[in-house]
């Protein structure tokens, strides 16, 4: 190799040409997002040669909107068509999240504005022995809604299959958080007459008498981080109470989300207590 080559920059120089700095094309270098052209093995010095700038330049662009850096490579590695199907997706992704975040800060103001917090009806109900087919899984909040459906229409087909007849409405128990920090997990059941046989994918299980505070909530007032308020106010009146949550929050499924309008009941939060 001509080490002399008017092609080759310096790392330095390749910095200031790209806009990158030192510490990102070390660090793309570790990674193998962006391997120098040369390493002189005395001195260790890195190289970089001209026709590397059109990359350079195009994951600086890249990381401008947070593409984490193997996306990055993914993307740059593949195909013209493939890097563009890539670039669409992680995109689709970053609106998805901003549209969450708008939801979330558009509670806040809501929250910081209101001088009393909004009243939910809240009632004790003894809910009897319930026999439940269920799938559980982890899940992050943007594949929630999508999570909870497909398994309710999975359960309905295993029930329906088996002869079995669906004594309640579907629910799902939350037995961790789902949130940015958390992805549950969430078992979905359906309530069935009687004992079913369970398979890889579906479980099937008895819930005991339980005792529950419960609060119903309309479609709208089921959306994120709205929702939020309708839990809090079912744990606050168990703590008012001087009574104590026994284990994990149900969402009872009372309406079918493509076939109810926005104040039309959708979703009761119960929470088991003693």
């Amino acid at each position: 190799m001509d080490k002399t080559s008017k092609e080759l920059l310096s790392i330095g120089r390749f910095a200031e040409a790209s806009r990158l700095s030192l510490k990102a094309l070390r660090l793309y270098d570790r990674t193998g997002l962006l391997i120098p052209h040369y390493i002189n093995p005395h001195s260790g010095y890195r190289f970089y040669h001209l026709n590397q700038l059109e990359r350079a330049r195009l994951i600086l662009l890249l990381r401008q909107i947070n593409m984490p850096l193997a996306t990055i490579k993914d993307m740059l590695d593949a195909q013209k068509h493939s890097a563009l199907s890539i670039l669409d997706a992680y995109w689709r992704d970053v609106e998805t999240d901003m549209e969450a975040c708008r939801k979330v800060v558009k509670y806040l103001f809501t929250l910081l504005q209101e001088e009393e917090a909004m009243a939910y009806f809240i009632e004790v109900k003894e809910i009897p022995q319930m026999h439940v087919i269920s799938i559980t899984r982890q899940v992050t909040i943007k594949d929630l809604n999508h999570y909870i459906q497909h398994s309710i229409e999975t359960l309905v087909a295993y029930a329906r299959a088996n002869e079995a007849a669906i004594s309640e409405d579907p629910m799902g128990i939350y037995h961790g958080a789902v949130n940015d920090d958390s992805n549950g997990p969430v078992e979905i059941c359906l309530p069935v007459d009687r004992i079913l046989k369970p398979t890889n994918e579906i479980g099937a299980r008895s819930i005991p008498p339980t005792k529950v505070a419960a609060t119903t909530i309309t479609r709208s007032q089921a959306e994120f981080p709205a929702i939020l308020k309708a839990y809090d106010a079912v744990f606050d009146w168990v703590r008012h109470q001087q009574r104590k949550v026994m284990g994990p929050p149900w969402e009872i499924y009372v309406g079918n989300p493509r076939n109810i309008g926005p104040d039309d009941p959708f979703i009761e939060i119960s929470w088991p207590f003693r």
